[in-house]
């Protein structure tokens, strides 16, 4: 897991759009992660000639415009992109690919052709190449995950390489339209092998725990394979789906953040919760975020990563279908299940978020709750308006304005107070050492153990501020002994 706040960041960035056919929410929120590296695109017609032109490299002359860009309106190209980028080792890569890789796709032959499985294939390893020409990424060691979707009046196209992931609900049942890149599978496995590397604790050269990306250059060395066989490629799986209006409602794109936690049909089952309650779809989104957000650091790492989540409605132009009747008719379906549970074909809603949360996290915990010194604080508001991100507490890392001495303070105050120490502090003291696989634990001394924490052996189990009746203070001990010594001088003296 990458480095951690003490706190998350909980303020929400979110947005929306639609037109004839298509509405998206959109959020995306830093979490515990100490930056945020996500990135994402929400293009609602990737014909667009300026779109276009923005997403396109610039010519040596600076040049940009172009005749296939002009002709794309002229054409009346109304397809949409959506994609979300989950970067790692810094930023840069997956900004780059959201504000480029949309134009470097549309730019393909094979789009100009309508071959865009063709189109999302060369776009992505052309993506690649960008980023190598590109002055600014030349000394850049970051990569991203990328997972997008071309969405004509027709089909559904979707391109993905590494573990973010793209889903879809039909009549309320989770199809997927990617699948996750690990290095445990077999077949990226193989790749890696051949290429020249290894997987070690389920990571690409027991480093990098995905195995397709764009960037991550410093695992695309071999100069004798094509981009397709490195150790890690950008070279994405890509699914097509034929629409059907009929059964088919939303699309959903999230970063692993997201899928860390959920299911497919969970996320599926949650969004089809805040759509029976009439949320907003950017509402949804900041909600599912929240329910995934851990109420502690100090767990697996789960619910501990930048997250980002787009829902695309699909609006059935032909019937100048609103997107309240949207709702209405998702809305109809699941009152038809509700009504007799034995329909197998068509989905439900989830259970209360909280309760899910509970699942995730324990019993003890509730959404919108981190830990601090004293307990459970919670971290949210009322639910958000339609306008903007879910109203957070005051209570923010950006708010706080005590100095790190004083936290290390209350760090050792809830360590010794709670009598354990968690596996993350464990891990990031030199208590434990690794060698060739292999943990090794100084056992040497209990007191150096729970030194390497501020704590000394007598605070484990006692109250802040109170004493053992059975035990003395070591000045009291002192004290004691010193009038013992002078009670014995003076009998020597009587004699």
């Amino acid at each position: 897991m990458g480095q951690i706040l003490s706190q998350p960041v909980t303020e929400k960035h979110s947005e929306k759009g639609g037109d004839a056919r298509l509405a998206y929410g959109l959020s995306c929120m830093q979490g515990w992660r100490i930056n945020m590296e996500d990135a994402h695109a929400t293009i609602l017609k990737l014909g667009d000639e300026k779109l276009t032109t923005e997403g396109r490299d610039d010519d040596e002359d600076g040049d940009v415009k172009t005749e296939d860009a002009v002709s794309a309106d002229a054409n009346g190209d109304k397809n949409a992109f959506f994609g979300v980028y989950d970067g790692h080792g810094g930023e840069k890569a997956a900004i780059f690919t959201g504000k480029k890789l949309h134009g470097i796709i549309r730019s393909t032959d094979a789009y100009k052709k309508k071959d865009y499985v063709q189109a999302l294939k060369d776009g992505f390893l052309s993506c690649d190449q960008a980023i190598l020409r590109d002055y600014d990424m030349r000394d850049d060691d970051s990569g991203c995950a990328a997972t997008s979707c071309i969405i004509t009046p027709e089909s559904i196209f979707c391109g993905n390489a590494g573990d973010s992931r793209t889903i879809m609900s039909i009549n309320g049942l989770a199809k997927a339209l990617s699948y996750d890149h690990k290095p445990s599978n077999e077949g990226e496995k193989a790749r890696i092998c051949s290429a020249g590397g290894y997987v070690d604790m389920g990571r690409v050269n027991g480093n990098l725990a995905l195995s397709r990306g764009i960037g991550d250059f410093e695992f695309k060395k071999n100069a004798d394979l094509p981009a397709e066989e490195q150790i890690v490629t950008c070279y994405p799986d890509v699914i097509k789906h034929d629409i059907d209006l009929s059964k088919d409602e939303f699309i959903v794109l999230a970063c692993d953040g997201i899928w860390d936690c959920l299911t497919s049909q969970q996320c599926v089952e949650c969004v089809r919760r805040g759509i029976k309650e009439k949320k907003p779809l950017t509402q949804i989104c900041e909600e599912i975020m929240e329910l995934c957000c851990a109420p502690t650091s100090d767990g697996s790492g789960i619910g501990c990563d930048n997250m980002s989540i787009v829902i695309v409605a699909l609006l059935d132009e032909s019937k100048n279908e609103t997107l309240d009747q949207w709702y209405d008719k998702i809305n109809a379906k699941i009152a038809k299940v509700e009504g007799d549970s034995s329909i197998k074909e068509l989905g439900n809603v989830s259970p209360p978020y909280d309760s899910i949360y509970k699942d995730l996290y324990g019993d003890h915990y509730s959404i919108g709750q981190q830990s601090d010194d004293s307990g459970f604080t919670p971290r949210y508001g009322a639910a958000s308006s339609s306008s903007g991100p879910a109203a957070a507490s005051s209570r923010r890392i950006d708010e706080e304005d005590e100095d790190i001495d004083e936290d290390e303070k209350s760090n050792n105050k809830t360590l010794a107070n709670d009598g354990a120490i968690s596996l993350q502090k464990l891990l990031a003291s030199n208590a434990i050492t690794n060698e060739n696989g292999v943990i090794y634990l100084d056992t040497s001394s209990a007191q150096s153990l729970l030194a390497h924490f501020g704590m000394s052996g007598g605070e484990v189990g006692e109250e802040e501020g109170e004493e053992d009746d059975g035990e003395q203070s070591e000045d009291a001990q002192i004290e004691e002994i010193e009038e013992e010594d002078d009670d014995k001088d003076k009998k020597e003296e009587k004699k």
